[in-house]
Parts: structure tokens; C-alpha cells; sequence
């Protein structure tokens, strides 16, 4: 059918820049149907296991910084030289930069700020002794990135390599490794070639084989808990199972539904930029359906022939009927995408309680600084697959409108 064919090529085009990004938790039924909403739910119950120290399945729990760009590195497979990209690399066509001159490649289109980052990570990874391919975020790349900041009458040395400002106590023993340093990386993840975009967490064996740099803080991103308190109560522990079991009994037919679901979940991602995720399931279909509705005519109008007009039109009135057919099985596949996030959101408030070396504020743009919680974590089960839990609607909203090139969705 050629209704969806309207929208289908421009999410191939979104797919293929994404690879390499992490799903969130209530999106996996939305990327992968049935499966995706049985991994979903699997993932919430290891978790929920592991914090109540009775589960077999145990998650690997890292911290998701807020970073910018996304950096590869390592030394290529095939010609064995040493290299940075950006998620470039996972192009079809994959852009990797084994020298100076080829970051400042017009073909490339690297911004100037960009460029500059993407030398400093090419001069000072290369004396890491990379093994096999890694990648991480970038904190920053010179001295004058680190800003001192006062806030609630405590000294930090701060950076903000993104949406969010990270602060460290300007006496601590952290914040001076990070004030002799020009260059800040948090490393996450390995990959088994160039063309592999599948995420697997970095080991610690893998971070603590790196070679100490001059000049260079780096970390990885395994949350440890040394305070005790990510734990979960029995009051919590039911919340999680109820949610749990209220979205097992809401049935959706996920078949007729799959060519639709990465539409939706465009959509869904604009009602976050808006400030709100499927607060009403009955309403946020009916927007759906009207954004819809104006998405296509905006693609008809850009068509130069009455033809062409005539015959997107057509198509998209026929896609429109369809998806009013599908209205309770899509409001249903609302609800649970909605019941996960609600049931993520536990987990996340209870590991924001933990106490970090690093203090994260947001800018309001004034000036002035609000306290916030990490960007998020990332889930990894025993296979190495991941997952995001991220409070959306304060972080990844924010990420939207941040413009800066690397900002993540």
C-alpha cells in the first residue's frame, strides 16, 4: 500500500542518522512490537530482582552523561591505523578521520567547533592504546571549557558540553584531575567492527586497559552505588508489579499496526517537545491523527504537478481511514507504552537519590542555574543489549530544542 510509503522513506533517512542511539524503555513496542513490549517488561522485572536482591537475571546499571559529540575510536580493522569519528561511522558510507587534514575535508562538513573537538580526540586517543573499537561522549576539549561556578555558597569548576552543566567541588580531589586536564571523555561502549551500530557496554577490564593520558580525565560510565540507598520498598515493588500487570491485560494486535509504529513514534516525540507523553491515550490518538493529517499536506504541497498533489492526496486520505479503523487498538498500544513509562520512572527516581562526585544543574538561560537529576541510565541485561531510562520530558525535551550539533534525541 502507498499510504505509508508518504512517510516511510523520510524515517529511513531518521533511522539511518540514529544508528548507534539507544532506545528508551517505553519505545521498545514501538520499534519492535510484541517483542519489544515482552523485552520492555523484562527489563523491569530484572531490575526490579536485582534492587530487591533476589533475582537470578541481574542488569548492568550505567550512568547516561549528557555529552557531545559522540566519539569513536580505535584502530581500524582492515589497515590497522588509528582513527575518530563522529556517528558518522555508521554511515553507509562511514566517515572515519585518520588525520588532521581529513576532519578539515569540505566533503565532511564538519562545523569549525566540531572539527576542533574531533583533532584534540584523534592527538589524544591515539596514546590510549586502544584495543578494538570504543566509544564515548566528549566533555570537553581545552582548559577554557572549565568554568568556575558558585552555587548555594559552594565553589565548583564546572563544564557544559551539552544541555546539561556538570560541577565538580573545586576542593576535591576530582575537581583538580579535571583542572589539569584539556580534554574530558566518558567512555560507554565497544563495538565489534565499524559497520557494527549494535551498542555494547565497555567492560571494566576494557576502560582500565587505556593508558593514563597528560592532560586527559576520562571515566566510564558503570554506576556504583556507594551509598546504599538505590534500593526499592515493598510499597514500590507492588507499584512496579501493578503497572506491570495493568499493561499485560491491555491486548493489541501489533500486526496490522507495524508499518505504522515508527510514524507513531515520530509523533509521540513531538508531543515531548510539547511537555507532555500520553497524559490522555484517547486524545493523544486523536492529535495523532491530526498531525497526521497535516504532516501529509504539508508533503503535498511541496509537489510541484496537480498529479502528484492528486495523488499524495489520495494516498494520505486513504492512510488517515486506516488509522481511524486501528483507533482502539492504537489508543491501547498508548496505554502500555504509557504503563512502562510510569513503571521506568520508579527506577529512575530511586536512582537519582544516590549522591554523585559530579552535581548537575540546567541553565534557565538567564544565567541563573537549577539543580537537576543525570540525564538518565542505561540498562544492560546478560546478552549486552541496552536500554535507555530516561526522564524524558525533563531531558530529552531539552535536548530537542538545544540546536547544538551531537545533541541527542
Amino acid at each position: 500500500m502507498n499510504n505509508f510509503k508518504l512517510y516511510y522513506e523520510q524515517y529511513q533517512l531518521i533511522e539511518e542518522n540514529a544508528k548507534g542511539h539507544l532506545t528508551h524503555l517505553e519505545e521498545l513496542l514501538l520499534t519492535r512490537g510484541e517483542q519489544g513490549y515482552d523485552q520492555a517488561r523484562q527489563y523491569l522485572l530484572d531490575l526490579l530482582g536485582m534492587l530487591q536482591g533476589k533475582h537470578k537475571r541481574k542488569l548492568k546499571m550505567s550512568v547516561k552523561w549528557d555529552g557531545a559529540p559522540f566519539i569513536m575510536a580505535g584502530k581500524h580493522p582492515q589497515n590497522g591505523q588509528h582513527f575518530v569519528a563522529t556517528k558518522g561511522a555508521f554511515a553507509k558510507e562511514p566517515k572515519l578521520n585518520f588525520t588532521e587534514a581529513d576532519i578539515d575535508d569540505p566533503k565532511k562538513g564538519y562545523p569549525e567547533g566540531l572539527a576542533t573537538k574531533l583533532k584534540a580526540a584523534l592527538k589524544f586517543t591515539k596514546q590510549m592504546g586502544i584495543k578494538g573499537l570504543i566509544g564515548g561522549d566528549i566533555m570537553y576539549t581545552n582548559a577554557g571549557e572549565l568554568k568556575p561556578m558558585t552555587h548555594d555558597g559552594v565553589e565548583y569548576i564546572s563544564f557544559k558540553p551539552n544541555t546539561t552543566v556538570y560541577a565538580v567541588e573545586k576542593d576535591s580531589k576530582l575537581a583538580k584531575e579535571i583542572s589539569n586536564s584539556v580534554m574530558g571523555v566518558i567512555w560507554h561502549s565497544s563495538y565489534s567492527d565499524i559497520d557494527d551500530s549494535t551498542k555494547r557496554d565497555i567492560s571494566s577490564s576494557e576502560f582500565k586497559q587505556l593508558k593514563k593520558v597528560p592532560g586527559v580525565w576520562m571515566d566510564d560510565a558503570e554506576f556504583t552505588d556507594s551509598t546504599g540507598k538505590v534500593d526499592i520498598d515493598k510499597d514500590e515493588a507492588k507499584q512496579v508489579k501493578d503497572l506491570i500487570k495493568t499493561a499485560d491485560g491491555i491486548k493489541v494486535n501489533f500486526k496490522p499496526l507495524t508499518k505504522y509504529l515508527p510514524l507513531i513514534n515520530i509523533y509521540l516525540n513531538s508531543e515531548i517537545r510539547e511537555g507532555s507523553f500520553i497524559e490522555d491515550p484517547e486524545g493523544s490518538f486523536k492529535r495523532f491523527l491530526q498531525w497526521t493529517a497535516n504532516r501529509n499536506q504539508k508533503a503535498i504541497d511541496k509537489l510541484k504537478s496537480k498529479k502528484g498533489r492528486d495523488r499524495k492526496s489520495d494516498a494520505s486520505t486513504e492512510q488517515l481511514a486506516e488509522l481511524k479503523s486501528f483507533d482502539s487498538n492504537i489508543v491501547n498500544l498508548l496505554k502500555k507504552s504509557k504503563l512502562l513509562q510510569q513503571a521506568k520512572q520508579i527506577f529512575i527516581n530511586k536512582y537519582n537519590n544516590a549522591v554523585y562526585n559530579t552535581k548537575h544543574f540546567f541553565d534557565n538561560g538567564d544565567g541563573t542555574l537549577r539543580p537537576s537529576n543525570p540525564e538518565g541510565y542505561v540498562a544492560i541485561n546478560n546478552d549486552g543489549n541496552l536500554v535507555k531510562f530516561v526522564d524524558r520530558l525533563e531531558f530529552s525535551r531539552a535536548n530537542f530544542g538545544s540546536g547544538k550539533p551531537g545533541a541527542k534525541r
